[in-house]
């Protein structure tokens, strides 16, 4: 087992402006590494990842299909299955405070069963696919009560499994229910009382409310900050939806390519996002309360994994890429309220990305580049068309 003091696994960390120096750190990933072993050669899914979770923060990680997102999650909890390998890297956990920091990277499988569940659990995206179907709710929670806390007896354990299902809205006879007697709603949130049942540290959430319509995701994002906020636990979110880290996350990771390219406080990303990635998310979708605006979208696609291009992996589709951007790979740098990878995004010059020019997106050279009109304006021109 790999360890190593708190002090010492801080000592290269620098704080960043809007940091609090008493906060303290839960989770401390640095140059973790994951790759897919495949016939073609090895998939580089991850690279050089380095954040920090602290202790009852809300980490939102954000970016396209094939960004990277999932597998870092997996990572983070050693989920992940071959052919996936972390090949580089280590991931640090603090599970007390004071106390020496645990690789995780570095576990066997015997030793991580005592972080499981008691330090970290996850919450995937199917609850269907992650409930035991031919067995009803109370055993299964009692399971993982009994196997991770030992000394719990089994009534105590059915007593505590009827005060998770009633805390994410449950009725606590649904306890004799099987899966498919609930509905989706009630799955994903019976999965997220189960990834609280030996009150962990840090939940991992993988897009937990994809599968889900929009009002049972209001519900159950409203039910997981209320838990996070009474229970103090620390989460790793994962989802496409910029909009929905911009309103629950204290910090939010944006990945493209397998890098991240951009980290900060929400309010910095959605007031002034500095990378032209991140810049791009944001405005494709719609504000609520700002004025009406013309949408756009990031043209392109996500790039090859196996083929990356030399520089910056997100200058082929850049509006705002520069020569340099085509050979050189902008390294992810402090700044003030964050760390950006781009070359316009300096520490001297921090917003350089945001004021720079932009291409049209016929100037970017094999861009099939995209404008979204404005509701306002698109319903002009069906008007004029019917009336040719």
């Amino acid at each position: 087992m790999t360890t190593m003091t708190e002090a010492e696994s801080t000592e290269s960390r620098s704080e960043t402006p809007h940091e609090a120096p008493t906060r303290r750190p839960l989770l401390e990933v640095r140059g973790l590494c994951v790759d897919y072993i495949t016939e073609r050669g090895n998939v580089r899914a991850c690279d050089d990842i380095t954040l920090t979770l602290h202790r009852g923060e809300i980490l939102g990680i954000a970016g396209e299909s094939a960004s990277g997102k999932s597998t870092l999650l997996a990572a983070l909890g050693r989920l992940q299955r071959p052919p996936a390998v972390t090949s580089a890297g280590s991931v640090l956990l603090h599970h007390e405070i004071g106390s020496a920091a645990v690789d995780l990277a570095q576990l066997s499988e015997n030793e991580l069963a005592a972080y499981r569940w008691v330090d970290i659990s996850i919450v995937m995206q199917s609850a269907m696919a992650c409930l035991n179907p031919v067995m009803r709710l109370g055993s299964q929670f009692t399971d993982v009560i009994r196997e991770h806390m030992p000394a719990v007896g089994k009534g105590e354990a059915r007593e505590r499994a009827a005060e998770l299902l009633q805390m994410v809205g449950i009725p606590s006879h649904r306890l004799d229910a099987y899966p498919h007697e609930l509905s989706g709603g009630m799955q994903q949130r019976a999965l997220i009382a189960l990834s609280l049942a030996c009150e962990p540290q840090l939940v991992l959430m993988d897009e937990p409310t994809t599968a889900v319509d929009v009002v049972m995701q209001r519900q159950i994002l409203t039910q997981i900050l209320r838990l996070q906020e009474r229970l103090g636990f620390a989460i790793a979110f994962v989802t496409h939806d910029l909009s929905l880290l911009l309103e629950i996350s204290d910090q939010i990771a944006i990945m493209y390519g397998g890098k991240i390219v951009e980290i900060g406080t929400a309010e910095q990303l959605y007031r002034a996002p500095r990378h032209p990635y991140t810049q791009g998310l944001r405005q494709a979708f719609p504000p609520l309360s700002e004025p009406v605006r013309r949408l756009s979208g990031i043209p392109g696609s996500p790039p090859d994994l196996l083929n990356l291009p030399r520089g910056c992996a997100f200058a082929p589709r850049c509006p705002k890429r520069i020569a340099r951007c085509d050979t050189e790979l902008p390294p992810l740098l402090e700044v003030p309220g964050g760390k950006v990878a781009c070359h316009l995004s300096t520490p001297e010059n921090p917003n350089g990305a945001i004021g720079a020019t932009a291409h049209t997106p016929q100037e970017q050279e094999g861009s099939d580049g995209y404008e979204v009109m404005a509701a306002e304006e698109l319903a002009h021109d069906v008007k004029e068309g019917d009336a040719a």
